[in-house]
């Protein structure tokens, strides 16, 4: 799951200069941009994923697991 959110960062942010536990706004990032990170990854995965999981989860490592906890207890979007 984590090389799947970090492909999905690297091509919302259009860099790779970040490691997995820098978080999001320090990478670059901002709201509507974390908004197309959630929605790469509900449609590659198929997963209902709160818009406010970012936020609760703001780097690479914390957001897979915390997609990885959600795709293995929750039905398909």
């Amino acid at each position: 799951m984590n090389d799947q959110v970090r492909a999905a960062w690297i091509d919302v942010l259009g860099h790779d200069d970040f490691d997995d536990d820098t978080p999001f706004l320090e990478a670059g990032g901002h709201s509507l941009k974390a908004a197309q990170v959630l929605i790469r990854l509900r449609r590659k995965l198929g997963l209902r994923l709160p818009n406010r999981l970012f936020f609760d989860h703001p780097t690479v490592r914390e957001l897979a697991a915390a997609v990885e906890r959600i795709a293995t207890t929750s039905p398909r979007a």
